[in-house]
């Protein structure tokens, strides 16, 4: 027999499926039982079933209680809208981990408010918005034909292959130029192409090293892990701990202790002249 949400039976049915899997499905918005469901659909389905012990546990201890439920309230608002949701908490928290990084890491009198402008505005329009369409749409399409090919070791190809997009292709190419130019445009720099072509000539190394540290593993985690609707708010939080990194390291870079931009570009607008 199968038990329905009214407490109706449906003869000829000899299990009964668990109500929870049953709720989830329906919460998400898929029709039980329905034709096949959008592998997204499926990837948050198995996310939040993953959870649930765990979210069980946290729910009963007084202490964990309150966290808890903002997490729950916080995990059905990414699943109603995971771009709108993605893009506020991406956008705030750049702005505040920058923040921190000014006032409480280097303990600055004053904020750089054109280091925040920078942070703030790569943190809502490229981290919350492109990078959106990148894990969620991109990668999927990219990557989900390995994992199906290759039954075996189908996903660990499928993920070896994002942290190499994400990493060795997507960082280093896009990733820092796009933010050099954000920088250029924040402080009203009147060469932009090429004060961010400098920038990135002198920083690129240095940067990359750092961000292999965090993201590599990060990512690992992150596709092997983390359900769909979950990524970006994911990202954000470990990106909070890279964004003071790459604050602080902005701060060094621009104060000339490792680089001296401005007077390479001049240097070279004297050179051209000449």
């Amino acid at each position: 027999r199968h038990t329905l949400p009214t407490g109706k039976l449906v003869r000829g049915c000899s299990q009964t499926t668990p109500l929870p899997v049953l709720s989830v499905a329906t919460h998400l918005g898929t029709p039980f039982p329905s034709s096949r469901p959008n592998r997204n659909t499926l990837d948050m389905v198995r996310g939040t079933l993953k959870l649930a012990p765990y979210t069980k546990a946290a729910l009963e201890s007084p202490f964990l209680a309150p966290l808890a439920r903002f997490g729950l309230w916080y995990s059905e608002t990414a699943k109603r809208s995971p771009f709108v949701t993605g893009f506020i908490t991406t956008g705030l928290k750049t702005s505040a981990a920058d923040l921190f990084a000014q006032k409480v890491i280097e303990g600055r009198d004053t904020i750089d408010w054109n280091r925040q402008a920078t942070f703030t505005v790569f943190g809502f329009m490229y981290l919350g918005g492109f990078q959106y369409g990148l894990y969620n749409h991109v990668f999927p399409k990219i990557c989900g034909p390995i994992k199906h090919t290759y039954k075996t070791h189908g996903k660990a190809l499928s993920i070896a292959t994002k942290v190499f997009i994400d990493q060795g292709l997507h960082h280093p190419f896009i990733y820092f130029p796009v933010f050099y130019f954000v920088k250029a445009c924040a402080i009203g720099e009147p060469n932009k192409v090429e004060y961010t072509k400098t920038k990135y000539q002198a920083e690129i190394i240095e940067s990359v090293k750092a961000l292999w540290m965090v993201w590599v593993p990060a990512q690992l985690v992150n596709f092997a892990f983390v359900p769909m609707h979950f990524r970006i708010p994911y990202v954000a939080g470990v990106s909070f701990g890279w964004t003071v990194i790459l604050s602080v390291m902005q701060g060094l870079f621009d104060a000339g202790k490792k680089t001296k931009v401005p007077q390479a570009i001049e240097a070279k607008a004297e050179d051209q002249s000449a």
